[in-house]
């Protein structure tokens, strides 16, 4: 083998984008965007384990994770062990049926590697309940899984899973279902991240990759990509101008016209989901920047004409302006594994405005919870608090009675019934009046 061919050997072994190039030129026979597929490469080959991307539809993710990545881990033997990941096993055995097509037929492969034949895998390399589709190249297990089923706890050989690539995971039918989501969540922690290797010489030797496009503001990749524990990026095909990001992949006109269609079909927010990981539109959302007004604003930022000049401590002098603290627990038996809402809301009985002086939004124990909410009622001056019923009454109704009486700080208590019945996108229409007309006032110095 000549030196130049080990050169390109060598790049390639350390470069899915020098193997796409040198393997797979023609299904990658666009030049690459550097501020998309550039940013992609970067994670992908970098240092970091476990990494989160949120690409934009159509511009080759899966082609660049579940070919060119996949490939380059086999051929030069980076792991024993790939799994890849896709919203159901029919969809994940798709994918790796290509690659392993490509293995076997691709021409610059056979020159570089010698002629090879993948092989099914073998009941006594690996148990046989799993070895459906997995099949075995370059001594390398290649293991398709959908969303939800094991990975954990399961070797081919002596090894774990080096590389998991965990591509398209949550499905645009099912993202909506808060419990679906959560389940998600759920098992990426609890099985998926648990099967990498944690003991032994390749614990540092290992790599998730969990690439998508952003469906859901509360979705997995949203989770992760707000994680400091993944390195992440959002990436998008255009700016709020619809200028586009890489104009050589994807011009300003083909921009232009994707949103005009997605206008004309009632589906912008489709679009922002779709070309920008933004998980609803920003030209035309029911709840736009522009109708967010504030009071209290700190020194150091600049007052808008629809922002009121009015500090916290002057509606808290006002008479006319009664405080509520409101109550939104979080609706699972162990609360503390879900967020919890306490909000404080001044109404002017005058004016009819609407301040939202504090909000906590966290995780917490029932005790923080009381903590906060009766802390938050007694610095507010609140005399009423105001507490959403869910399904768990009976855990919170007669502990928060207990707590008020306990403290000897008393409060009228309101239970109260969600408008617009359980799902929460009916509760939060009922919003949709006062932020366009501009009776709801943030304080700035808690927004």
């Amino acid at each position: 083998m000549d030196q130049d061919i080990k050169q390109i050997l060598s790049q390639c072994s350390v470069s899915t984008r020098m193997t796409a190039l040198t393997f797979f030129p023609e299904r990658f026979s666009l030049p690459f965007a550097e501020d998309i597929h550039g940013k992609i490469f970067d994670l992908i080959d970098g240092p970091a384990q476990k990494v989160a991307i949120a690409a934009p539809r159509g511009w080759g993710k899966t082609s660049i994770v579940a070919l060119a990545l996949m490939a380059r881990w086999i051929l030069f033997r980076h792991t024993g062990f790939i799994v890849y990941i896709n919203k159901s096993h029919d969809a994940a055995s798709l994918q790796t049926e290509n690659l392993r097509r490509e293995l076997v037929t691709n021409r610059e492969i056979r020159a570089f590697f010698g002629s090879f034949k993948s092989r099914d895998v073998e009941n006594k390399e690996f148990d046989e309940v799993f070895s459906k589709k997995a099949w075995v190249a370059f001594d390398t297990l290649v293991w398709p899984r959908g969303a939800g089923q094991q990975v954990r706890g399961v070797l081919f050989k002596n090894d774990r899973p080096g590389l998991i690539v965990i591509d398209d995971l949550e499905d645009p039918d099912k993202v909506n279902n808060d419990e679906i989501r959560k389940g998600w969540y759920e098992w990426l922690y609890a099985d998926v991240i648990k099967a990498i290797p944690r003991i032994g010489p390749h614990t540092k030797d290992w790599k998730i990759v969990y690439i998508d496009t952003l469906k859901h503001e509360d979705s997995v990749l949203q989770k992760l990509v707000d994680s400091p524990e993944w390195e992440s990026v959002r990436l998008e095909a255009c700016d709020d101008n619809f200028k586009s990001t890489a104009p050589d992949f994807m011009s300003d006109a083909d921009v232009e016209k994707e949103w005009n269609d997605h206008v004309a079909a009632g589906q912008t927010d489709v679009f922002f989901r779709e070309l920008r990981n933004l998980p609803i539109s920003t030209k035309d959302s029911t709840f736009r920047v522009d109708y967010f007004h504030y009071y209290n604003l700190p020194p150091n930022k600049p007052a808008l004409e629809t922002d009121l000049k009015l500090l916290d401590v002057e509606v808290q002098q006002d008479k006319n302006i009664e405080t509520v603290v409101i109550l939104d627990p979080a609706k699972t038996v162990k609360i503390q594994s879900a967020e919890s809402a306490i909000i404080g809301i001044g109404i002017d009985l005058n004016s009819a405005k609407v301040f939202i002086r504090d909000v906590v939004s966290e995780k917490m124990y029932p005790d923080e919870i009381y903590d906060a909410m009766f802390g938050m009622a007694q610095m507010l001056g609140a005399k009423v608090l105001g507490i959403e019923e869910t399904s768990l009454n009976e855990f919170i109704k007669q502990p928060i009675k207990n707590e008020m009486f306990r403290r000897g700080s008393f409060f009228e208590l309101i239970w109260l019934k969600a408008r617009g019945g359980m799902k929460k996108e009916l509760r939060i229409k009922e919003l949709v009046p006062y932020y366009p007309g501009g009776y709801i006032y943030h304080n700035a110095s808690c927004a």
